[in-house]
């Protein structure tokens, strides 16, 4: 995982001598490292190793499994689907609970929805027990989908089935509920997860606060970041850019301003997403000084600079727009469409 390049010489080399034959784990952790690091080319290049003349390489169950998974994780599910396809057709492929968990991901994204119904009823038929990372899958997928009735079906599903819910699991549908703008519903899931035994983590809470901004409910929002601290938990950049986010889009700047302060003084590092969604805000409350005096601290990319660009237009400054222009060329910016046509 740490330098998949230099395993794939290794492998080479070892391939070069008669008798050696790794086994299908090592050529599957390297089709893994790959795809996690989105090289799709060397991900293949290494299924193509193992299908050439002088290796004729099984694909196994666990092999193919291990693409199809590759394959969802790097964002390709058409590849994931395609990919089982031919494997099934050849024979290689005894699907298993985690090769239908990575093509249930890939069918939902790719809008098959009606394939799902069918692999969960080819499931059933084959006997396969759904645990309790095919529903999360499931209900992730769903909500990704934005379709809340059929997660909330599934969830109903696992308390039918006896399936114990893990933290993974509740947090899915507790941030599936308050990006819908549920926010009740998800700390009433909240709720359940504790009475179960279960820790809320950061991505719990954060979703939840998640769910108080879209409400505009930000007192609560604050009440649970006091309690996620007094907790003992360490809170993170994203945590902070949520809470930023919604604080820019009602104008109340001596707040955002606070958080980056607290950042700063917690080690936190603010990226360059937080600052454009700060400068961003600050350019719609027509505080063009403030923006581009943040700006400037910063090593501005495209949006950074477009943004300013917009802001300029908006209030006739055109000793502001040429600056900004002047700038971004200096620091090696390229525009892009929507830059020229802002």
């Amino acid at each position: 995982q740490k330098d998949p390049e230099k395993a794939l010489l290794v492998l080479r080399d070892c391939l070069k001598i008669d008798g050696i034959l790794p086994s299908s784990f090592t050529f599957c952790s390297l089709i893994h490292s790959f795809s996690f690091l989105g090289k799709l080319g060397r991900a293949i290049e290494v299924l193509e190793m193992m299908n050439d003349e002088k290796i004729k390489y099984p694909f196994d169950n666990f092999v193919c499994s291990s693409v199809i998974s590759g394959f969802v994780k790097i964002g390709k599910p058409e590849l994931a689907v395609g990919f089982y396809e031919n494997a099934e057709k050849s024979g290689a492929l005894r699907p298993n609970v985690v090769t239908y968990t990575a093509l249930v991901s890939s069918y939902c994204r790719l809008g098959r929805i009606e394939e799902v119904r069918d692999l969960v009823l080819r499931m059933e038929k084959e006997g396969l027990a759904f645990d309790v990372v095919f529903y999360s899958s499931w209900i992730y997928e769903y909500f990704r989908e934005g379709i809340l009735g059929e997660a909330f079906q599934k969830y109903r599903e696992t308390v039918e089935k006896k399936i114990d819910l893990d933290t993974i699991s509740y947090t899915i549908l507790i941030d599936g509920f308050s990006k819908e703008g549920y926010v009740e519903k998800a700390v009433g899931f909240l709720n359940k997860m504790k009475k179960d035994g279960l820790k809320p983590n950061l991505v719990t809470y954060t979703a939840i606060m998640l769910g108080f901004c879209k409400k505009g409910k930000l007192e609560e929002a604050f009440v649970v970041l006091k309690m996620v601290e007094d907790l003992g938990i360490k809170v993170d950049e994203f945590t902070y850019a949520t809470l930023i986010d919604r604080l820019c889009r009602i104008g109340d700047f001596d707040h955002v301003f606070h958080l980056l302060n607290d950042m700063e003084k917690k080690g936190i590092n603010p990226s360059i997403v937080t600052y454009n969604t700060v400068i961003n805000g600050l350019c719609k409350a027509g505080r063009m000084s403030e923006a581009d005096e943040i700006s400037k601290g910063i090593l501005g990319d495209i949006v950074t600079y477009s943004t300013l660009l917009h802001g300029y237009i908006e209030e006739v400054n055109f000793m502001g727009m040429l600056e900004t222009k002047r700038r971004l060329e200096a620091a090696g910016v390229c525009m892009d469409v929507v830059m020229c046509n802002v």
